[in-house]
Order: structure tokens, then sequence, then C-alpha cells
């Protein structure tokens, strides 16, 4: 009998075993994989989140500059305002316009400095139920940002002369244009008080965003034309009586024009149109018939406008329409009565550089001024301008508009307007007013008396 010969193998546990170890290397193998995706990922949504945190933050920063830059130029061209920057009715409060620039009559504007040499600005910050604002008159603008964690978003306004212009020059560069910059904070801190808000190496709280704007402003909607006669009228002048109206342009500066008219000019007394001196007085100083006056005309289909339209256009370059709804303008009806003289003054007094559009009329009815010399003031009137009293006087440019209904603006009475005076029909009446041609009055209403607006494509938000 055979014996079975005895083979050495592997048993079924050591294989099972075997096969375990493979799976676990691998299961490890994907662990770590897993675990590197993972690690990836979360990489990735934290800088996601960072990104977006700085882009939210960013884009407050921005927006609270642009809040700024339009606060501006809203608030250049209303009247005066107190140090908090609300809106004020006393004469003793400045406008922000005359806080922040000074503007000659050459068209340069100059940013204005405190007694100690330091640049005005003004500043607001949002306290969680409204805005803060400072606009001093002297020193730095600073409000208290409130404490804590919350939305406090704040900017600070300041200007500078034009690249190129120096205090020195005789002309500036670019008239009637200013620019304007806005540094914006996303929160102010009062941990660091309101350091976000320094245009020079400022910085705000930690993970807050903080940006600089600035965009050029121009004056607009103006007399960018002005007259260079004392009366200047689009078709005849016929003052009836014994005496009649005087005109004066004589002087320095002026054009010796007394009276430039489309129609022909009928005074009582020539002697009392005054050019310059040395030279002849009387009609030897009026323009009539002129065609560029006469000539105007109507157009008629898409872009229709009128005579009067055209010459309203000639002298501010606007449509009347679009120049009573510029942000500057301050429009007062006096209901059927035309509107007294302590009328206009008080609008004049609470509103310095803003041009009054009048409805129904002016009569000056009551002794004083209407505008000064350094502050003189831009009075569209629609209807008659007439004088009750002889003690009056107003300094600056006045454009009377006659109603459609009637053929001219009929003078009565005696009074002094110094500076300009357009009517965009014919003058008649028996006024005895006295037109005085003031250049230096006219630059003041050409550069100071308008809308400030931001010049297209001038915005930018680095220097």
């Amino acid at each position: 009998m055979m014996k079975r010969a005895h083979t050495k193998g592997r048993s079924p546990a050591s294989g099972q075993q075997q096969r375990g170890v493979a799976t676990l290397i691998v299961v490890l193998v994907l662990f770590f994989v897993v675990s590197m995706v993972a690690a990836y990922t979360n990489r990735n949504l934290i800088f996601e989140q960072r990104t977006s945190s700085n882009q939210y933050r960013s884009t407050q920063a921005i927006e609270a500059a642009e809040a700024g830059l339009e606060w501006a130029i809203g608030a250049l061209n209303i009247g005066r305002v107190d140090n908090s920057c609300a809106p004020s009715t006393s004469t003793s409060d400045l406008s922000l316009r005359q806080r922040l620039l000074s503007i000659d009559n050459t068209g340069r504007i100059t940013p204005t400095v405190g007694p100690s040499g330091e640049q005005l600005s003004a500043v607001c910050v949002y306290t969680g139920s409204g805005w803060s604002c400072s606009c001093p008159t002297s020193g730095t603008a600073s409000v208290t940002p409130p404490s804590g964690n919350g939305f406090f978003p704040a900017f600070r306004v300041r200007f500078q002369r034009i690249i190129g212009e120096t205090s020195t020059s005789t002309v500036p560069r670019q008239p009637g244009v200013v620019k304007v910059q806005v540094v914006g904070c996303s929160r102010a801190d009062a941990s660091t008080g309101d350091q976000c808000l320094e245009f020079n190496a400022g910085q705000g709280a930690a993970g807050e965003g903080r940006v600089l704007v600035s965009a050029m402003l121009a004056l607009s909607g103006t007399a960018s034309s002005p007259p260079q006669a004392a009366l200047v009228a689009r078709d005849e002048v016929d003052i009836g009586g014994s005496t009649g109206i005087a005109a004066y342009n004589s002087l320095p500066g002026g054009s010796g024009i007394t009276v430039q008219s489309g129609g022909d000019v009928d005074v009582p007394d020539e002697g009392k149109l005054v050019g310059q001196p040395g030279s002849p007085g009387g009609m030897q100083t009026v323009i009539r018939n002129d065609t560029a006056l006469s000539g105007l005309t109507a157009f008629t289909g898409t872009n229709a406008i009128s005579v009067q339209e055209r010459m309203f256009a000639a002298v501010f370059n606007l449509r009347p329409d679009t120049f009573r709804d510029q942000p500057a303008t301050l429009q007062l009806s006096c209901g059927t009565s035309p509107c007294t003289a302590a009328d206009v003054r008080s609008a004049v007094a609470s509103n310095p550089w803003r041009p009054i559009w009048l409805d129904g009329g002016l009569n000056v009815d009551s002794a004083g001024d209407i505008g000064t010399a350094a502050l003189p003031v831009l009075l569209v009137v629609n209807g008659d301008v007439s004088f009750s009293v002889s003690t009056a006087n107003i300094l600056g440019l006045v454009y009377v508009r006659t109603p459609s209904s009637s053929s001219a603006w009929t003078t009565s009475g005696a009074g002094q307007i110094v500076g300009g005076t357009v009517a965009d029909k014919e003058v008649r009446g028996s006024g005895t007013t006295t037109f005085v041609h003031d250049p230096a009055v006219i630059g003041l209403i050409r550069w100071n008396t308008g809308s400030f607006v931001r010049v297209p494509g001038s915005w930018k938000d680095f220097e």
C-alpha cells in the first residue's frame, strides 16, 4: 500500500490576512487623497471668503466716497449751512461754496484755507440712525465715530487747484473748474478716531476698506455771455416822459456802450448816456438796430425754440426751462402780485450765489440794496420790473422776460441797476431808472452764480 505524500501549502486564513492588509493600504491612500482634496477645498473656501469680505468692504468704501462726491455737488448748489452742514437761514452762516471755495471775477477757484494755513474740508459719518457732519470755517473738520462694530461709513471732502495753476498766475488755467477729492471709509472706528479719513497716509480699522476718488467740477447755468452794455434790449427802447432813463458805461474795463438795441432807441435826455471818459457821450454810446438782436428767429420742428428763448440762450447758453430747473436756481413765486423788494432781499440773503427766478414781476417798493458789490445777485424776472422808491439799488444782472401777452417791459419809477440789464422784448414806459454797467459785478456773476456739475469723464480712483 502506497503512502500519500504530504504537501505543504498556505492556509486559507493567511490569504485572507494578506488581502485585508492590501485593502487597508488602499483605504488609507484614498483617505489621504480625500483629506488633501478637503484641505484644498477648505483653503479655497477661506480664500473666497476673504476675497468676498475684501470686495464687500471695498465696495462699501467706494460707495461712501461716491456718496460724498454727490453730497458735495449738492451742497455746493444750496444756500447757507451751519457748522453741522445743515441748511440755515442765519445770515451769519456761510454756504458750503463760500466756506470751502473762493472764486474771483476771472473764474479762478481757490480752495479756502483756515487762519493757521490749514485747508478746510467737510466730513460726514453715518451714526446708525442718521448722518453727522462737520463744515467748519476754521480748523479741521471732525466728527466722533460711533462705538461698536455696526455699519458706520464715512467720507471727507476737500478741493484742489487745477494742476499747473498757481496763486500768482494772472489767468486761470481752466476758469470755473475745480478738482474735488473725497476719501471714503467702509467704517469709521472710534478706536482709531478718523484716521481712515486722512488724505495723506490714512488708514482705517483692521479689515475695513478705504478709497480715494476725485473728479472735476465745472460751473454751469450761469451768464456765459453777459451783456456788454448797461441796457440790452432785443427790440426798440422808447422811454416817454420828460426825464427818461440814464445809462452809464464809464467804469474801467467797460465797453463804453450804454444801450444796445435790436430796434430804434428814443430817450428824452441824451446827456444821460455816458460812456468811457474822454469819449463822445449821448447817442454815440448807443448801438441801435443791431442785427445780432433783431435777426433772431424762431426754430420749428423737433427742437423748436421761440425768439424769446433764443434771446435767453444767447445770454445763458440754456433754454429758460433748463435754467429754471437747474439745481442751484431758487424759484420765487409771489402769487398774483409782483414780488416785493423784501421778498427778494430775504431770498438773496439766505441763498448767496444762487440764481433767483421770479414769477410775476418785481416791484422794488422799499429803500435799500438788493445784492452787494461783493455778493451781487442774478435775477430772472418774468414780468415787469418797477421802482416805487428812488433810494433802491439792485447790484447784479437783471434779465427781464416779458410775458407773451405783453409787447414790452413797461418801466416805471426811479431806481438803479448796477451790473447789467437785459430785456427780451421792447423797453417802454416812463421809468427814470439808472442803468450802470459794472464789469467787476458782471465778472463775479459770470463766475460765481450757477450750478456746479461733474465734468464727464473726470472721475478716477487713483492719483
